[in-house]
């Protein structure tokens, strides 16, 4: 699906996907940027809070983005 983003940043969702949530006017959603893109679930998210604890465990083991994308584009070749 493809929905355009307005002057003040409202994008409109799909009523199919606000019904099938349960998704009303007044329903609080979490934004987050997922790498180039943006998650957007219902309510508080606890991927904010799991995301930053992973983060700074990854930090503090030395662990990098591209150590990760390395990785995984090894395990990637390895399955192929």
């Amino acid at each position: 699906m493809v929905t355009r983003m307005r002057e003040k940043g409202q994008v409109t969702i799909p009523a199919e996907i606000r019904e099938s949530l349960h998704l009303s006017k007044d329903s609080l959603l979490s934004v987050a940027r997922v790498g180039d893109g943006i998650l957007l679930t219902p309510g508080p998210s606890v991927f904010e809070s799991a995301s930053a604890k992973f983060s700074k465990m990854a930090e503090d083991k030395g662990i990098t983005l591209q150590n990760l994308l390395k990785d995984l584009k090894k395990i990637r070749h390895k399955k192929s």
